[in-house]
């Protein structure tokens, strides 16, 4: 009975002590991160979507679409999104469960993103548009492409995901992990220690940048913030993403494909061998633009030649 009772305490008072943490970490992301102001939202069945956008009207359009990590956002593409307004009408957007948009306590999923994508682009920009995007973020492209040919002209896919990796399904323990992040103190308590400032910037650093020496602090400050704003909602997302439930098999759309599509790539990529034989095997009119001195973001981190490519896109 005694060992009951202080099993008990030390229980209330772990939880407890999560609890204080979490209330804390909430406060100070509330002073941090940045408010829902400076853009418009598309107010989504599942959610709002911020959205920035930039050129005149009669610019052909171009949709810029960011990777899909907690700490992702339209961040990723603003240094680009402003220099390319003479040539473009720019679309950049926070994905639904990142950075300003909304992040509902869901489990999202690969259709989830095709179907925002696809109704995003049919309500918001009205028309056939180029589209660009990093990451997890292409296998949406493809797949909404594969479903509905009025969306996309050209593709311009930024360090995909690998297609091996796009097959993973979730499995036993992989739910575990979702049910973890979902309960209600210690999943918070889980998602903000592996959001925490220097999880964030190892991440940035070690898998994100090749030269990290050359890297803006503003970069940490946006992921970190987007990961923090929505009172750690985002830990829905990040349990998404260990759950195996945002992947999808999208060998069938790359085959199927008849756009132009680009698969831009950083020279100092650990993947880029392996991402160029696995897409170019199904898609061989893939065409490869290799982005010098960069790895996973060569648009923060080599801006001039992502530029350069996106000015003749």
């Amino acid at each position: 009975m005694k060992k009951r009772k202080s099993l008990l305490k030390t229980s209330v008072f772990v939880l407890g002590a999560l609890e204080i943490f979490n209330k804390v970490i909430d406060s100070s992301s509330i002073v941090n991160t940045n408010t829902r102001t400076g853009g418009k939202y598309y107010h989504w069945k599942h959610g709002d979507i911020f959205y920035h956008i930039y050129g005149e009207k009669e610019n052909p359009p171009l949709l810029l679409i960011h990777d899909l990590t907690v700490g992702s956002s339209s961040y990723e593409w603003h240094h680009l999104a402003k220099q390319l307004t003479d040539t473009y009408r720019i679309y950049t957007i926070d994905l639904v469960g990142c950075g300003k948009s909304d992040k509902p306590g869901i489990t999202y999923t690969n259709y989830f993103y095709v179907q925002m994508i696809t109704d995003f682009v049919t309500e918001v920009i009205g028309q056939k548009t180029n589209v660009a995007a990093t990451g997890l973020s292409n296998s949406f492209l493809l797949l909404a492409n594969a479903m509905n040919h009025d969306l996309f002209n050209e593709i311009m896919m930024v360090s995909p995901t690998d297609l091996t990796t796009l097959k993973k399904t979730p499995d036993d323990r992989s739910r575990f992990i979702v049910r973890a992040f979902e309960l209600p103190i210690i999943g918070k308590a889980l998602y903000y220690a592996f959001t925490n400032r220097m999880n964030t910037e190892y991440y940035l650093t070690e898998t994100c940048f090749f030269d990290s020496f050359h890297m803006e602090p503003s970069v940490v400050k946006a992921y970190y913030d987007a990961a923090h704003a929505g009172n750690g909602n985002g830990k829905y997302l990040l349990a998404s993403q260990f759950g195996n439930y945002l992947y999808a098999d999208v060998s069938r759309a790359l085959k199927a494909a008849d756009n132009r599509i680009v698969l831009v790539i950083g020279t100092q990529n650990k993947k880029a061998d392996t991402l160029i034989r696995e897409y170019r095997a199904i898609q061989p009119h893939l065409v490869i633009e290799p982005i010098s001195e960069s790895k996973l973001l060569p648009q923060l981190e080599n801006e001039e030649e992502m530029l350069e490519l996106l000015y003749t896109f």
